[in-house]
């Protein structure tokens, strides 16, 4: 079996993507399409440019025209700087229990649609880069059309586990982008939790990118949402390159290394942004 553990040396916007970036596609479909249909090399029928084979031994090339069975494929891009792995397992395999997170707090942000699927869901596809090319930007974009393309060949719901959010295969890519290049909210999700009298916001999603997550701490209820912006905006900045380090001036705030991130069940770094002394956060977010 071929091995794809090549990560590229970041260049491009000066980071790179983390092993850990990963999206989950809860298909809907109890058959699952051939992998030409999801990827080929001459994009046809609304298939994504670029080769897909399976990592299995034999050279049978009537699988790629067969529906994809368990097992794992690798996706690489037309140019093949770009190589994502698929696997494709039973949720029963994989542990996943729709009924658990329709029961959430989550579900209640999710759309009857989206619970549907949801509830619906047959196969778990997981795709992992297994390499990526060192501009960044081509890699993001092939990923999240071959989501994208798994997703509404199987009437699935896309989970970002890193960032905690469900959407629909519609919903991944932004149309139109904040930049040609890259959208934080095709990558990036804000949460936001009660603090005692005033709210902690922050973000999820930096991390796919070896990135320092972002926080504002002591948020008043009526600036959550202005709160939610800057700091969809500072994530912008961050993947356009103009990456957030202590110390660093984010607008009219300060950047400093905050406490590991509370809001997460994993040991996550965090920049904590501050705002200038005797001012308040109210006052910076309201000018």
């Amino acid at each position: 079996m071929r091995k794809f553990w090549k990560f590229a040396k970041p260049l491009g916007p000066g980071f790179g993507i983390s092993k850990n970036f990963y999206l989950s596609v809860l298909a809907g479909s109890p058959a699952l399409p051939p992998i030409t249909a999801i990827i080929n090399p001459k994009g046809t029928n609304g298939a994504i440019e670029g080769f897909g084979v399976p990592l299995v031994d034999g050279k049978d090339k009537a699988i790629l025209d067969s529906p994809m069975l368990r097992g794992t494929y690798a996706l690489a891009s037309k140019d093949q700087k770009t190589v994502v792995r698929l696997m494709v397992m039973s949720a029963e395999e994989a542990g996943f229990s729709p009924d658990a997170i329709a029961k959430s707090p989550a579900a209640a942000k999710m759309s009857p649609e989206l619970l549907t699927r949801l509830r619906s869901t047959w196969h778990l596809l997981q795709l992992n880069f297994e390499s990526h090319d060192p501009d960044v930007y081509p890699a993001l974009d092939f990923i999240l059309g071959i989501a994208t393309r798994l997703g509404e060949a199987t009437q699935a719901v896309i989970a970002d586990p890193v960032s905690e959010r469900y959407l629909m295969p519609g919903e991944l890519v932004m149309r139109p982008r904040t930049d040609p290049s890259v959208d934080a909210r095709e990558h990036v999700f804000i949460h936001r939790r009660s603090d005692g009298q005033n709210w902690h916001v922050f973000t999820k999603g930096l991390i796919k990118f070896l990135q320092p997550e972002i926080e504002i701490l002591g948020v008043e209820e009526p600036d959550i949402e202005e709160a939610a912006r800057f700091l969809m905006s500072a994530s912008q900045g961050v993947l356009l390159g103009y990456l957030i380090q202590s110390g660093s001036e984010v607008g009219p705030f300060e950047a400093r290394l905050g406490n590991l991130n509370s809001a997460t069940s994993t040991v996550v770094p965090v920049m904590e942004l501050l705002p200038p002394t005797g001012k308040s956060v109210s006052e910076i977010l309201a000018g």
